[in-house]
């Protein structure tokens, strides 16, 4: 009995499983036939544009595929116009005031292509009616031609019409084909070549460029032709290119590059000859504290080797061999020094450095630092231990004249052609009580004259000694006398001296007798009459 129910109980699931695939096999063919005509309906499905505004809001797949490799710079609406416009001329104008009901447009050069057109509430619907095979094969490949043959026309204007020389050669070197700036610049290269109708050139202008180093592949050579008349060179940057058997060859002028580096080489040139004849040393640093450029005179001025400064040492290097080799001012200070040495940078970089640095043999030298562009600095090393010793030598002259004039016992002043006084001596403040300590101020002979009026008795030789003093031409000296408030005899001596300046001297003799003495002293009355 148990066996029998176990049987019975195997035989129905064996029924339940066969029924199950029964049942999903049914269901596969039903989906693969649904699928089936799901794709063959969208096989079948015409080309449909909708458009609100001429802005394309939806679109059938093989509408789209026909707008593919249309204009990215058109829009979908213009795209579509163009795209149909070979078989339905008048598209754009009927586009222009849609009908309201469905219309039918039939093609010009395809009779069996057709268009339905329609406009509800401002909606554009277009279909593209016919053989879908021969819509999608006839307008993709319309679309296509027209694409290539306007990018044909396109590179070729471009080609004929570039400032470039372009010119195709064979393998051994035979011009194939040029265009026309080539063939311009090549009737330019004969005397008469502007008057003459171009002709095919029998050779390139580079009859070796096929043969030159690296033309087996892509290679850029600046290369020159002769001018007509053999006296100027005409340079281009050629651009080489394997194309088929032989080559392709693009020209640049690169006349103005070539004048352009020439004309820096002779500058450099010229610059370096004018530094090598300088006679104040120059040495330029970089940005990176490094010498980049110095000159000869640099070399004598400190005594540092050519190969330590070709070798481009630092700031820090060329100060250290300057203070080793006993060109630096000694320090007092070793740390201090340095420190000087960090501000004396930034001074430079600012263009705010100027020293004067007395060395331990009795040189003297004018440093100077300068900046430069990108961060660059420069030192300039001027020996001025000539004019130290010049200056040295004038003030010690100075000074001994001062010394020499001071120990006469006359009363001595120099005034210039235009009225200033120069020098006067130490007898001379006394004389007139005035500070020996502004010789070095300006002093008019107007205010000196002053002074003396106001010492001395009413007399006309202040007003001669200043038309003495600015007369123009020979001169001859003179003198003459005047009493002193305090009845001393006073005698003016004017004496021409190199230059146009002119020398007064006073002298003084004893006091008076006591009657001229009172006469001749102090009385407000006098005085105010006198004024």
């Amino acid at each position: 009995m148990l066996f029998g129910i176990l049987d019975f109980a195997v035989i129905c699931l064996c029924c339940a499983i066969c029924l199950a695939v029964v049942v999903k096999a049914r269901r596969d063919v039903a989906l693969a036939h649904a699928q089936g005509a799901e794709s063959a309906r969208r096989k079948n499905q015409k080309p449909v544009f909708l458009f609100y505004n001429k802005a394309l809001v939806d679109a059938t797949p093989q509408a789209m595929a026909l707008l593919a490799d249309s204009d990215d710079h058109l829009s979908e609406f213009d795209a579509l116009v163009q795209t149909l416009a070979p078989y339905f001329p008048d598209l754009r104008t009927t586009l222009d005031n849609p009908p309201a009901e469905k219309t039918r447009i039939n093609g010009t050069s395809i009779t069996s292509l057709w268009l339905e057109v329609s406009q509800v509430d401002e909606q554009l619907r277009i279909a593209i009616n016919g053989n879908q095979d021969a819509i999608a094969h006839e307008l993709s490949s319309s679309v296509t031609q027209d694409v290539r043959l306007s990018e044909l026309a396109m590179l070729r204007d471009v080609t004929q019409d570039t400032p470039q020389l372009i010119w195709q050669e064979s393998n051994d070197g035979k011009l194939l084909w040029a265009n026309k700036s080539y063939l311009k610049f090549v009737d330019q290269l004969t005397p008469a070549g502007d008057n003459m109708t171009p002709t095919w050139p029998s050779a390139s202008i580079f009859p070796d460029l096929h043969e030159t180093p690296g033309a087996k592949g892509t290679s850029v050579r600046r290369l020159s032709v002769k001018t007509h008349d053999q006296t100027a060179d005409h340079w281009f940057d050629v651009t080489s290119k394997p194309y088929g058997s032989g080559f392709i060859h693009f020209a640049t002028d690169a006349n103005n590059i070539v004048r352009a580096d020439q004309e820096r080489r002779s500058f450099k040139q010229t610059l370096g000859r004018t530094f090598a004849e300088l006679s104040i040393g120059l040495a330029i640093f970089d940005k990176q504290r490094k010498l980049s450029t110095f000159n000869p005179a640099v070399l004598d001025l400190t005594g540092l080797k050519f190969d330590f400064l070709s070798s481009r040492p630092t700031l820090d290097a060329v100060l250290d061999k300057l203070r080793e080799s006993r060109v630096l001012p000694e320090p007092k200070n070793y740390n201090s020094w340095r420190e000087q040495f960090s501000a004396l940078e930034t001074e430079a970089k600012n263009g705010t450095y100027s020293a004067t640095w007395a060395l331990p043999d009795g040189r003297t030298y004018r440093v100077s630092g300068r900046p430069h562009p990108d961060g660059a600095f420069a030192f300039l090393f001027e020996d001025i231990s000539a004019e130290v010793s010049l200056t040295r030598r004038f003030r010690s002259d100075i000074e001994t004249s001062q010394a020499v004039l001071d120990t006469v016992p006359d009363a001595i002043a120099v005034f210039s052609g235009a009225g200033n006084l120069l020098i006067s001596n130490q007898a001379y403040a006394d004389l007139w009580q005035t500070n020996p300590a502004l010789y070095h101020e300006h002093r008019a002979l107007q205010t000196e004259m002053k002074v003396w009026q106001n010492r001395c008795t009413h007399t006309r030789i202040w007003s001669q000694i200043r038309s003495f003093t600015h007369q123009v031409g020979t001169r001859e000296a003179w003198s003459d006398s005047t009493l002193l408030d305090d009845g001393r005899l006073l005698t003016c001596h004017t004496n021409p001296i190199a230059g146009g300046k002119t020398l007064v001297r006073f002298s003084t003799k004893a006091k008076a007798n006591p009657v001229i003495q009172k006469l001749t002293m102090n009385d407000p009355a006098i005085r105010l009459r006198r004024r």
